[in-house]
């Protein structure tokens, strides 16, 4: 029964993160585009939490770099809030998938 769930969860979490990810680089709408990064930066830092909470306590390393993979979507969102210049943006989309890539696969591999 709990194998089911978690198969439901990981389903679920990677449909949202492939439909975001997809539309995050199809949307060409600027106001929809700036929505669809702002909550995949929030949904990265959820899966780092997801992924950090279900280590054991005393794997430190492990839980410092699921935190960290998420931080690679607060530092995205950070350098596109401030940035003015295509290159800069195209770097904080790429923070942004690594985040959200980066952070499913760590949780379940």
């Amino acid at each position: 029964m709990a194998l089911g769930l978690l198969m439901i969860l990981f389903v679920g979490l990677s449909v949202i993160s492939i439909l975001g990810l997809l539309l995050l680089y199809l949307v060409q709408v600027p106001q929809k585009k700036k929505g669809i990064f702002c909550f995949l930066a929030l949904w990265g830092l959820l899966i780092a939490a997801l992924s950090a909470s279900g280590l054991p306590s005393n794997y430190l390393g492990s839980r410092l770099t699921a935190w960290g993979i998420g931080l690679l979507g607060i530092i995205g969102m950070a350098i596109y809030l401030r940035s003015e210049s295509k290159t800069l943006s195209f770097l904080s989309y790429f923070l942004i998938t690594v985040s959200v890539v980066g952070g499913i696969l760590y949780m379940y591999f």
